[in-house]
């Protein structure tokens, strides 16, 4: 049984856009460029550069040995249930504070002028922003503090249009650091709309506020929305949570996702609130424009999704970092005096590759799997449209983060004893496609990109024919792991929320068992109808968010023989 849960909303804007990127062509196909071959085995299988898992890194490859199932072993077997749906959440209003004045003034921005980012998109795709003109507008001004507690303090205005068919009655913003995983905090003292004072009202567990509309925003109508906020930075990385890093201030690096308060997605269930679980992705936002002025010590250098425009220092020792970054699904930001960077440029794009002290050959490893996917993945799936895409080594106990513009790799990599960059890497760059451009409800539907983003680790290494690794993937990675969940009694349908499952099976089931369903798919339709789906899907829902029936649905469109049979199978276990 296919879910509920169908069709992408496109407004007039939308599809003016599809129809200009379906004229276009990909990129080209690349071949590795001394590329290392890494560890394939179980270690390094059960965490495919995904955003939730520890990593125990193994340095040079040996020969790649195809691995046996897991033999049976006793087990308490995992039972599905389908997750109840929960009550909307309790709003509580709480008193606006409007005696003291703000630490920032209010913007003086025009929010309707989308020309900076001409300067962040490629020639042929600057022209894309124009086609937008309805996607929330962010101007944010951010002070980085460090101490003890480390602290962001700054101001945002908002253009938010109303792309719904109903009135909005009030807007809600996630304050992601009150998650439980994130471990940080985050409050909204005042707000303004429309340049007039506005009730801020948070939800019970802090995770959201909401900002009522005096007369409601009718549908196709835009409003200014202007919110001071502060946020905290959790000072340790915990393993095995969403927020293991991905938020925080840990060795020497401020890794600042997700800090400031995000306009939450509106779709055919209403506001999507999730407080989502303690692993996995928690980020569902709509594709959006940033200009932001982050303002950090002098000493500390500041690596960006999108483009940084100017770096202007000020008088008290500190450095205005102004960035801009759009269309993009978030914003990300990475702060720290310990990198340097080498770079390379691919189809245009400039791809740099950041490292600490003693970290240049890891560096160069990672910038080789970098340019070699992108180009690859360009083809394949309709080109990267951005100037910039950087990797940072990052001090999370995954193996990889994926951001707007921006991959984040373990920190422990860059040493002498390596790590799983042939993995971890080409899944990172395909998140570009599969989160970053193609938007999906991550805490609710995880395979949609994680599972896309693993396959895409196999076609890499067949697009660039490096046999051994293909193996090595297919059955290290998918089918061992596959075959160990079956005979632990651990193993359920690719489809359900974050929530639903438990970190015994997570991995096997999303990582290993939805690329394999993938893998059916293309054997099953061929070669032809599989890659033209594939950019079909990318093309249809680029810079919007699709859902699993949106992509089900691509590939019944381009097979000429009935697919039903392995979509209940493996998608929903029927």
């Amino acid at each position: 049984m296919e879910p509920a849960t169908r069709g992408l909303k496109q407004s007039a804007s939308e599809r003016r856009l599809m129809s200009a990127i379906r004229k276009r062509g990909g990129g080209c196909w690349l071949r590795p460029r001394g590329a290392l071959l890494v560890t394939v085995a179980l270690a390094l299988s059960a965490v495919l550069a995904a955003c939730d898992r520890e990593a125990n890194p193994t340095p040079d490859e040996p020969e790649v040995t195809v691995l046996a199932p897991t033999p049976s072993a006793t087990a308490v077997p995992a039972t599905f249930t389908p997750e109840p749906t929960a009550p909307p959440p309790t709003p509580t209003q709480v008193a606006q504070p409007v005696e003291d004045p703000p630490p920032f003034p209010t913007p003086d921005i025009d929010l309707t002028d989308y020309t900076v980012y001409s300067e962040t998109l490629l020639e042929a795709y600057a022209e894309e922003a124009a086609l937008l003109p309805d996607a929330p507008h962010y101007f944010i001004q951010v002070r980085l503090l460090p101490g003890e507690v480390p602290s962001l303090e700054g101001v945002q205005r908002v253009r938010v249009t109303n792309q719904e068919e109903t009135r909005l009655n009030e807007l809600y913003f996630r304050l992601y650091p009150n998650l439980p995983a994130y471990e940080g905090a985050a409050e909204v003292s005042r707000a303004l709309v429309d340049g007039k004072v506005a009730t801020v009202g948070y939800l019970f567990d802090g995770t959201a506020v909401f900002i009522p509309l005096e007369g409601g925003l009718a549908p196709g109508a835009a409003t200014d929305v202007t919110l001071w906020f502060r946020a905290t930075l959790p000072t340790q990385v915990n393993a095995g949570t969403a927020g293991a890093g991905l938020y925080g201030f840990v060795g020497g690096v401020y890794d600042l996702a997700g800090f400031y308060p995000t306009l939450a997605v509106y779709d055919h269930r209403g506001w999507d609130l999730d407080a989502g679980a303690s692993f996995g992705d928690s980020l569902f936002s709509d594709t959006g424009f940033y200009q932001v002025e982050l303002t950090v010590p002098e000493a500390l250098a500041v690596v960006a999704s999108g483009s940084t425009l100017a770096q202007e220092p000020n008088d008290d020792g500190t450095t205005v970092w102004r960035i801009a970054a759009g269309p993009v699904r978030s914003f990300y930001a990475a702060v720290t005096d310990r990198w340097e960077a080498i770079s390379e440029e691919v189809d245009g794009i400039t791809v740099n590759s950041y490292y600490p002290v003693g970290g240049l050959a890891s560096a160069q490893t990672a910038l080789s799997y970098t340019t070699g996917s992108l180009g690859v993945f360009n083809r394949i799936f309709g080109h990267y449209p951005y100037r910039e895409l950087d990797v940072v080594p990052l001090p999370t106990t995954a193996f990889g983060m994926e951001h707007a513009g921006l991959l984040g790799l373990a920190a422990s990599f860059y040493t002498e004893a390596g790590g799983g960059f042939g993995i971890a890497t080409p899944h990172e760059v395909a998140h570009q496609w599969f989160f970053n451009l193609i938007g999906n409800d991550q805490p609710d539907e995880p395979w949609l990109d994680e599972s896309l983003a693993n396959y895409a680790v196999y076609l890499y290494y067949e697009a660039v024919d490096w046999p051994q690794m293909q193996t090595a993937v297919l059955e290290n990675v998918f089918r061992y792991r596959y075959d160990a969940a079956r005979n632990l009694g651990i193993d359920r349908p690719v489809s359900g929320a974050v929530v639903g499952f438990d970190q015994s099976n997570y991995i096997n089931i999303i990582y290993s068992k939805g690329p394999l369903f993938l893998h059916a798919m293309r054997e099953r339709i061929g070669d032809e109808a599989f890659f033209a789906a594939l950019l079909d899907y990318v093309q249809s829902f680029r810079y919007g968010i699709a859902y699993a029936g949106d992509l089900l649905d691509v590939f019944r469109g381009h097979s000429s023989t009935p697919i039903d049979d392995l979509i209940a199978f493996w998608i929903y276990g029927e």
